[in-house]
Order: structure tokens, then sequence, then C-alpha cells
């Protein structure tokens, strides 16, 4: 049986893995998620900032992603015995083929000033970054990127669910609306 995918996006911080983490048991464990940010290319595009017109690596693009990579890896897990399937990423939905194999998909939302202190919050203790290093890189670079691709991409979204103060009982109608297409789908 092919695997039921759940696609989950939205700019960062805005608590993409966390919707992740608190599906998978509702879906039980023969439930996997894959996190796009496995498959960034080591060399990555290159974005001429329109705050400094300075040249950064750009992190923030969905060309950052190595798409073949990543497609072959889901296409094999789809087939590979997982009742479900949650993909994670930023620009899934900017990216057609990642895009339309997912069977339902939800976009998370969250202010400017959330997202930025969660990252601030994560990039300091997991990536060991400066508070400058962190805001630097988010007000030259990342904030350009998420208002071009990101946040764009959500019209393509099922379910657009908010986390600006965690999210309540969205995680029961995302639940619920994921069992529901499900149901049609292998009807």
């Amino acid at each position: 049986m092919k695997a039921f995918v759940i696609g989950i996006s939205g700019a960062s911080a805005s608590g993409k893995s966390t919707l992740c983490e608190q599906l998978m048991p509702l879906l039980g464990e023969n439930t996997s998620c894959i996190l796009l940010d496995k498959f960034y290319k080591k060399e990555l595009p290159r974005i001429i900032s329109p705050l400094d017109g300075k040249e950064y690596p750009d992190w923030n693009h969905p060309d950052s992603i190595d798409r073949a990579a990543a497609y072959d890896f889901i296409k094999n897990e789809i087939s590979s015995g997982f009742k479900y399937l949650i993909l994670d990423g930023a620009f899934l939905f900017c990216i057609d083929e990642l895009r339309e194999l997912c069977d339902y998909k939800i976009y998370v939302t969250a202010a400017i000033e959330t997202r930025l202190y969660r990252r601030i919050k994560r990039n300091l203790i997991i990536k060991n970054q400066t508070l400058e290093q962190i805001a630097d890189y988010y007000l030259a670079t990342v904030r350009y990127r998420e208002r071009e691709y990101s946040i764009p991409s959500s019209k393509y979204a099922d379910l657009i669910l908010d986390n600006e103060n965690g999210f309540g009982d969205g995680i029961i109608r995302a639940y619920e609306a994921i069992l529901k297409t499900e149901r049609k789908i292998r009807d």
C-alpha cells in the first residue's frame, strides 16, 4: 500500500517540525517524517541582499534543495510500507514535483516577530551562532526570500494553521482533515 503523504510547509521557525512531532503520535507508529533540510545542495545559490548589497549563501531559495535527490528519496519512501509519510520543508510547496506528491497540504503561520524570536532561540543553541549573526542574516536575506517564495506558496495548502501561541485545537482539526481526505482517496 502506498503511504498517504502529508506536506507541511511554512516560513522559517513557523512551527513546521513542531506540527510534525505533534501529528506523528496521532497518526500512529507506522508514520515517518522527512525533513527537506536534509537535501540542501553542497553548492548553494547566492543572493545579493537588497538590504546591504552583500553576497550571501542562499539557504532560503527553492533552488537550494537538491530536487532530484529529494524526489527519488521520497518516492522510495512512499512505497516502503509506511501508512503515513510527512514531508516538512519551507519550500515544499514551491517545488512542483514535490508538492504534487502530497495528498494533503498544511501551511503553518506565525507573526514575523514570533518567527524571528524562535529562529534566534534555535540558532543560538543548535547552530552556536551569535545573536548578531542570526539577526543580520535574517534581515539581509531570509525575510526577502520568505516574502518571495515560502509565504506565497500558502495558496497550495488545504489547511492553514496558525502557530502564534501554539496550535491549540488546530492539531485535532488537521488530524481529522487528514483522515477524511485519506478515506476519500483510499475508497
